[in-house]
């Protein structure tokens, strides 16, 4: 037998005795985990309320909860929009001209009637001089026809064709001092030269824009409210705005759309706000509230929300039994400190803390807390040993992990 079979029969043998050893000492061990099971148990019935065990052996979490009523809450729409000047009017050119005066410059408050532009005269005044010279003509031939024909040395033919002289010279007249007119370009409203193309020397044509001018107070908030939400909008009801600067004004709904938006199925709603002071730009987001109502709702801490294994958002209560109950929620409004949620019974137990360690089903340890005026929770406080003990029969399945 040569050496390479003895090495392999070594080591079959070794492996079947290595295996073997396992279940020789198998009976002592599980012996040893029994009796430990059984110290375990004993100790666990002289600690008592610390931790109660539920049916399976398994210890049961605890959660702290409060009592949560639901109370009228008033339902605010919210939608972001922008402002917008109540009035912008592009001022073009009515007459063909070169500018040869700017009176005012851009971005500057403006009065009306103020000179914004003005325009080369050119021979505008003779054409209206000479208009006014054939008026005078035209008036004294009108005298002499119905002096004659008073005479019945003309006929009223004649006299009924100087009138229309006449009347066809004052038309004449009136262009002709319109179009001089149209050489100053001055403002239509008080308000704000928002920008000013139009520079000395430039040649305009009619139509040409000369200036931008906006009128700034009041200002306007526009919103595009979709059409599930239109109807509870009315005409002069209050509106609170926050500008994307932080700043908050309150208003009144002055106009609101009943024909959609063809491309976004939504209705234009303005908000008028004041801007005495012109701090107010135009194109500014803002966020527009309107109330709509009235709603029966819980008032409660952001924390408190969480999510099911469906991905709901809700909130976890206690019910008969200290049975954890899974209650899906539709968010009604709130901020960083607080929120209001509706969908929920009148009266329920709310968890407030574990909240996230459990699930539905799940049978827990209740310490009930006290709640302030606002309906939300005030923490406990331990003041001495006897106290600190308590709070350590209701650990949280969350503070024991963070333990």
């Amino acid at each position: 037998m040569n050496a390479s079979r003895l090495i392999a029969i070594f080591l079959v043998v070794g492996t079947v005795i290595w295996i073997g050893s396992a279940y020789l000492v198998g009976d002592d061990t599980a012996d040893d985990a029994a009796m430990a099971q059984a110290d375990d148990a004993s100790t666990t019935g002289a600690s008592g309320a610390a931790n109660a065990p539920g049916t399976d052996g398994a210890t049961r979490a605890s959660v702290r909860t409060i009592t949560s009523n639901a109370v009228d809450h008033v339902d605010f729409l919210r939608v972001s929009g922008r402002t917008e000047a109540v009035i912008s009017v592009e001022i073009r050119a009515e007459t063909e001209a070169s500018v040869v005066e700017l009176g005012i410059a851009k971005g500057q408050p403006i009065n009306k009637g103020d000179l914004i532009a003005k325009l080369a005269v050119d021979g505008r005044m003779a054409q209206v001089q000479k208009a006014r010279a054939l008026v005078a003509q035209r008036e004294l031939e009108s005298k002499a026809a119905e002096s004659l024909a008073e005479k019945n040395y003309r006929s009223k033919t004649g006299v009924a064709q100087t009138l229309a002289l006449l009347e066809e010279a004052r038309a004449d007249l009136k262009i002709a001092q319109t179009e001089l007119n149209h050489t100053e370009i001055r403002a239509p409203f008080d308000g704000i030269v928002e920008n000013l193309p139009a520079d000395i020397g430039d040649l305009m044509s009619i139509g040409d824009p000369v200036a931008t001018l906006i009128k700034a107070d009041p200002m306007l908030v526009v919103a595009h409210v979709p059409e599930h939400s239109i109807r509870a909008i009315d005409l002069g009801q209050l509106a609170h705005v926050r500008l994307y600067d932080g700043t908050e004004y309150d208003g009144i709904v002055r106009y609101a759309a009943r024909v959609a938006d063809n491309s976004t199925r939504t209705f234009r709603v303005e908000v008028e706000i004041d801007n005495t002071d012109l701090s107010i730009p135009d194109g500014m987001t803002a966020e527009m509230e309107i109330p709509v109502g009235t709603k029966r709702a819980h008032q409660v801490l952001p924390s408190v929300l969480t999510l099911n294994d469906d991905g709901k958002l809700g909130v976890r209560s206690v019910v008969d039994g200290n049975k954890v109950d899974f209650l899906p929620v539709e968010l009604q409004g709130g901020n960083r400190e607080r929120v209001w949620i509706g969908g929920l019974p009148e009266k329920f137990e709310l968890i407030v803390v574990g909240h996230d360690w459990v699930k539905e089903g799940a049978t827990v340890g209740v310490v009930h807390l006290e709640t302030d005026e606002n309906g939300l929770p005030i923490p406990t406080q331990v003041k001495d040993a006897e106290t600190d003990a308590d709070d350590q029969s209701a650990t949280t399945l969350s503070e024991k992990v963070a333990r």
